[in-house]
Parts: structure tokens; C-alpha cells; sequence
């Protein structure tokens, strides 16, 4: 948004009188320069206040606070103390904008808390408005009737390119290089800049120039980065080492839907279709479901985040609601993106009985309305076992694009999975080797597939001999799959499945 948009955004919203404004971000400098443009427009007076420099005027008449003071001189650096910074505030005698910098550590002080409050209560009629500006704002609740917020812009697209040419021309001023990569990790990396602060945007930069490459480690370490700048990194896990959809055996209807809603999802505007938003897969447990969930990110080529449910819980009520809103909130900010919620239907049963059994449901609300309302490219996998587990709510038409299910694998997708963990674990085999163990594992899962092989190879290595095809029949053998041990279960869920989902092969 450009600038001179988001002071009339701003003018607008101080023109309500409201008596607080409160602006989250990092972005101090942007937010000063969006008030000396506002003490321009209006002609207010505007004064800043921080813990470093006391309460100052920046724009506007150049007074010092002995010109209005009632009592004993005070010098301004007494004002570095916020008490009587607010005691000088209480007096100005102007229509004064008070931004106030770094003030949250103050306000679990409630004293600090009630000298705002006798501010805000007078502000409509003397004119006066507090700002406060900063990454995370704790605002006490004496406050929120009187508090708007706002929101400023956020680094977009065209700053960053911007930004970045800046750079690279100093690269080059001071190597005398050009920059060299690939164009498509390069359009990606600046993608995935788009909305830190102007400062870590310039950081990553000069880093990923510090060797004149532009490559795929790059783009791993910005997104690193911005998931530590935006604080989400243990609610949002990124997902580093993906695997090529190629390792997914089956699955042909959801592979054929998802390469039909690649473009549209990452280039919607071109395509002229509208981008396609998420997908639950259903099924056996051990069936592929989180393979395939990773798979879809790489064959996409955008980032993957897991979104940690065990973090979301917070034994104080409604701290875990507000944890989803601003792990979804960040998700947004990493578009595009892959967000998966592994078994989800556990993730939203949570909390109950941990002192706040009402935090699963005030989630789901959380959840379903970021489902609705979200305008960002990011794409939502879900995977689930148990359908007793998931919330009515979840599962009504046009909640996901498509609801998968994915079923135990048929013969042909088990020989491909074979396939590939023989090959992966160097176990030499050829087509006639595969014909029984294809047999005998009807029922088995592909996870219990691959257990038979790692289990063979473990046999192998305590002999002191190469892993052999047989060694997996021997496994097999032994093994009693999910399908035989909870057979009733699975009978109910295919049942279930059978008019309400689309088959994933």
C-alpha cells in the first residue's frame, strides 16, 4: 500500500476521536514517518515518548514542556520515567498526538494502566490521542473500550524488489560481480520476504549476496529466519526435507487433481481461475496420508509447515484460541505456503480436561473462520483417522475443496511401494521376487510395508549379511496388520467413505 494511502487510512481512523491507537509492528520508522506526514495534513502537534530519550516533541510548534508547565520546572529528562511523562502529557494544553514507543513493558503496571486511562476519559474534549507503537502489545482490558487498532502495510512485493536491487547494486559497487542463480528460487526467495520489517528484509538480502549465488539454501534460510522474526517457530514446524510426489505410490486421482490446480494456486491472476484452498485426506492409519501431504509441497515447489498442536495448548483460558489465530495469522504471512494439520481431529479434541475443556471448540470457531475468510495463497491439507474424532462442522461442503479418502493399497500400488523401499534400502529384488510379497501383504499398509523392510534389514545387519528379498517374506510372515488386528474398525470406516468421500487412486 503506498504511503501517502496509509496516512489517509490513518488520518481517517484518528478523525474518530478515538482516544488510543494502537499499532503492532516493527516497523517504528515507517510509523514515524506516517506521523510527520499526519502532523503535516492536520496540524497537531505530534510528541514521542521512549524509555531512552523522555518525552519529546517531533513535529509541529517547537515548544519545550516549561512553556505549559503549572508547577516547578521539569527537566525533559526527567520524562525518560513513563509516570511523569504521562503527569506532562496530562497537561499539555494542545490537540497533541502522544506516540508512545516500546511501551508495553509498562503496562502490567496499574498505575500506568489508570493514569491512561484519566487521559483517554478527557481526550474527546481536549483534543488529545495516545499512539502506541510495538511488536506485541499486552493491552489491559481498563483500556480496550477506549482502543482502535491499526495496521500498517507491511513490506510488499515491489519494496522488496526494490530493496533488493538497492543491494545488489552495492554488491556490485563493492565486489565489482554480478549475481548469479536461478531466476525461479530467486522470484521465491523475494516472495518469502514479503512482510518482515524493511530492517530483516535487508539482512537476508546482504546475507543471501554474501556469495553472489542464489540458490536453494538461500530460500531455506529466509524462511528460517522468518519464522524466528515473526515468533511462530514452535507453532509453525517448516518442513525442510520433502518428498518428490514420484515417492507416492497410487494415489492417481488426487495426484491428477492436484497437477490441475498447480498453476491457479500459485499464479491465480494468469490462470483466471480462483486458487484452489485445501484438501482433507480421510483413511487407514500408516495409508500414505502425510507423504503425500509433504509431496504436494514439493511438487508445487512452495514451502511446508506442520502446525504443532502440542504448542497450541496452553493451560490459561484462551491463550490456546489466541495461539491459532496468530499461527494462522503467520501462516498467511508465509504464503505461499503448504499448511498441513496432521490428524487433525486429535489436534481440535485437545485440552479437555486440562482446566479449559471448552479450548477445542473455541479453536474449531477459530479455524473455520480463518477457513472462510482468508484471502492468502495458502493451501490446507488436512489428514485424519478416526471420523468419530472429526467435528460436524469440519466436514460441511465447501470447508475443504475435496475430501479424499485414502484406502488400504491395491496390488498394483503395493508392487510400487515395494518398488521403492527395496530400492531405498538397497535390498536386491527383481519381478519375480515381487509377485509373492505382493501377495502376501493383502491388507498391509504401506507403512507396514516399509516396517517389513527396515525389520529385514535389521535381521541382515545382526547376521553380518546383505539384506535379502526373503528376509521381507520372513517379516510379512510374522507381521499382523492393522487390517486384521482392528478389522471392524476399518470395515466401518470404507463404509462411511463410500458415498461422503472421493477415492484418492
Amino acid at each position: 500500500m503506498p504511503l501517502l494511502q496509509q496516512v489517509d487510512e490513518l488520518s481517517s481512523l484518528l478523525d474518530t476521536k478515538t482516544p488510543i491507537v494502537m499499532i503492532e509492528t516493527h516497523e517504528e520508522k515507517q510509523v514515524l514517518a506516517l506521523f510527520e506526514r499526519i502532523a503535516a495534513r492536520m496540524q497537531r502537534e505530534v510528541w514521542t515518548w521512549s524509555a531512552s530519550r523522555g518525552l519529546k516533541i517531533s513535529h509541529g510548534l517547537k515548544i519545550s514542556l516549561t512553556d505549559f508547565a503549572s508547577s516547578p520546572v521539569m527537566d525533559t529528562a526527567e520524562t525518560k520515567q513513563l509516570p511523569e511523562a504521562l503527569q506532562q502529557v496530562d497537561r499539555l494544553p494542545t490537540a497533541a498526538l502522544v506516540v508512545f514507543l516500546d511501551v508495553h513493558p509498562y503496562l502490567s503496571n496499574p498505575l500506568i494502566t489508570r493514569a491512561m486511562k484519566e487521559i483517554a476519559l478527557k481526550a474527546e474534549g481536549r483534543g488529545q490521542q495516545m499512539v502506541l507503537v510495538g511488536h506485541d502489545i499486552p493491552l489491559p482490558g481498563e483500556l480496550v473500550p477506549f482502543t482502535s487498532r491499526f495496521e500498517v502495510e507491511p513490506m510488499n512485493l515491489d519494496l522488496v524488489r526494490k530493496l533488493f536491487k538497492e543491494e545488489v547494486d552495492r554488491h556490485k559497487g563493492r565486489q565489482g560481480q554480478d549475481i548469479s542463480g536461478c531466476r525461479k528460487t530467486l522470484e521465491s526467495l523475494l516472495r518469502h520476504m514479503v512482510g518482515l520489517p524493511e530492517a530483516s528484509v535487508r539482512h537476508l538480502v546482504r546475507l543471501t549476496l554474501t556469495d553472489g549465488v542464489i540458490c536453494t539454501a538461500d530460500l531455506a534460510r529466509v524462511l528460517s529466519a522468518k519464522q524466528e522474526t515473526l515468533g511462530v517457530a514452535e507453532l509453525l514446524v517448516f518442513e525442510q526435507r520433502l518428498p518428490a510426489m514420484e515417492d507416492v505410490a497410487g494415489m492417481k486421482a488426487l495426484k491428477r487433481w492436484l497437477l490441475l490446480r498447480r498453476e491457479p494456486f500459485l499464479d491465480p491472476e494468469a490462470s483466471g481461475l480462483p486458487a484452489p484452498r485445501g484438501v482433507l485426506m480421510l483413511g487407514v492409519q500408516g495409508s500414505g496420508k502425510s507423504l503425500a501431504s509433504k509431496a504436494i509441497a514439493a511438487s508445487w515447489q512452495v514451502p511446508l509447515f506442520r502446525m504443532d498442536f502440542g504448542a497450541l495448548f496452553d493451560k490459561y483460558q484462551g491463550e490456546s484460541e489466541r495461539k491459532l489465530r496468530e499461527a494462522l495469522k503467520m501462516a498467511d504471512a508465509m504464503a505461499p505456503c503448504v499448511l498441513w494439520m496432521d490428524e487433525i481431529e486429535k489436534g481440535l479434541a485437545g485440552g479437555q480436561g486440562d482446566g479449559d475443556t471448552g479450548a477445542g471448540k473455541r479453536m474449531l470457531g477459530s479455524l473455520l473462520t480463518w477457513m472462510a475468510e482468508r484471502r492468502s495463497s495458502v493451501f490446507l491439507v488436512a489428514t485424519a483417522n478416526d471420523i468419530e474424532g472429526l467435528p460436524p462442522e469440519l466436514m460441511r461442503k465447501g470447508r475443504f475443496d475435496e475430501i479424499f479418502f485414502v484406502d488400504l493399497p491395491a496390488p498394483d500400488v503395493r508392487h510400487s511401494i515395494f518398488r521403492i523401499h527395496l530400492q531405498k534400502h538397497r535390498i536386491a529384488f527383481d519381478d519375480a521376487a515381487l509377485a509373492p510379497l505382493v501377495d502376501r501383504s493383502e491388507g498391509f499398509s504401506g507403512a507396514e510395508i516399509e516396517a517389513a523392510v527396515v525389520a529385514a534389514r535389521y535381521e541382515a545387519h545382526a547376521r553380518g549379511e546383505p539384506p535379502q528379498h526373503e528376509a521381507v517374506m520372513r517379516e510379512l510372515l510374522r507381521t499382523r496388520p492393522l487390517s486384521v488386528t482392528r478389522a471392524e474398525a476399518i470395515a466401518e470406516l470404507r463404509e462411511w467413505a463410500a458415498d461422503r468421500t472421493v477415492s484418492a487412486d
